[in-house]
């Protein structure tokens, strides 16, 4: 049998931020990396000074690598730059431009999607 399962990453992520609730010295890097986005959302709308740490410059400032680059290891650099102050980073989009970019996306998306089943019934005949 096979297993399946589901983690709601949102609210372990949410409940997780209440902690630091009406702190004003709360400042997290996050690698600029596929799924920023949400995890940058979330820290603001906590109230959570939120940095993107840019990839290649974040690992250059790793140096080379004595062992094997694991995710923890990738959390305590990203630790140890936001408190020296010299976490390199990417620029953040306003609330307004993200929401343009995944309004686009979704455009694109869905014209791909239309594109392909015209292509489909097109070969079969059906038009």
């Amino acid at each position: 049998m096979a297993i399946a399962g589901g983690f709601d990453l949102h609210r372990r992520l949410r409940d997780w931020l209440e902690q630091f609730a009406g702190r004003a010295d709360v400042t997290f890097a996050v690698e600029g990396c596929t799924g920023w986005r949400f995890v940058v959302e979330e820290l603001q709308s906590a109230g959570i000074t939120a940095l993107l740490a840019e990839p290649a410059q974040t690992a250059h400032q790793r140096g080379p690598k004595k062992r094997a680059k694991t995710d923890k290891a990738d959390a305590r650099l990203l630790r140890d730059l936001v408190a020296d102050g010299k976490v390199p980073l990417s620029w953040i989009p306003p609330e307004q431009a993200r929401e343009l970019r995944a309004l686009l996306q979704l455009y694109r998306d869905l014209t791909q999607e239309r594109m392909a089943w015209a292509q489909r019934i097109f070969r079969t005949g059906v038009i």
